[in-house]
């Protein structure tokens, strides 16, 4: 059960190859509200153009004014090229961002190749 009237929320944007994930949690990590770009049906990179991503901006924002929360903290997890199009679209909307975090992973050397085989 959601609860109602909270200050400030975490919505976490996870962006993968052919899908883009929304969650939404409180400060201490519990799950309000989640949805995908996928939740519409569409297969493929289909799911990752700027219709589906407005749509499933769409529901986000009308679960937050639901929920009337003021204040958003935001992390991107992941690499794409429409990061900088959901950043345009969160800001539009009524809620004030405290914070932007990128926690895109990038391995600095990647791992050990194996060893070659003699023969």
């Amino acid at each position: 059960m959601i609860k109602k009237n909270l200050k400030s929320v975490i919505l976490v944007v996870i962006f993968t190859s052919n899908n883009i994930l929304y969650t939404l949690t409180d400060i201490e990590g519990k799950v309000l509200f989640w949805t995908t770009s996928g939740l519409k049906r569409t297969k493929g990179t289909k799911k990752v153009t700027l219709t589906m991503i407005v749509s499933s901006i769409k529901i986000i924002l009308a679960c937050i004014s639901n929920i009337r929360i003021k204040y958003v903290h935001l992390k991107f997890k992941g690499f794409d090229k429409n990061k900088k199009v959901v950043l345009k679209f969160l800001k539009q909307s009524t809620f004030k961002i405290l914070s932007i975090t990128n926690n895109s992973m990038l391995p600095h050397n990647g791992c050990k190749k194996p060893k070659l085989r003699r023969i």
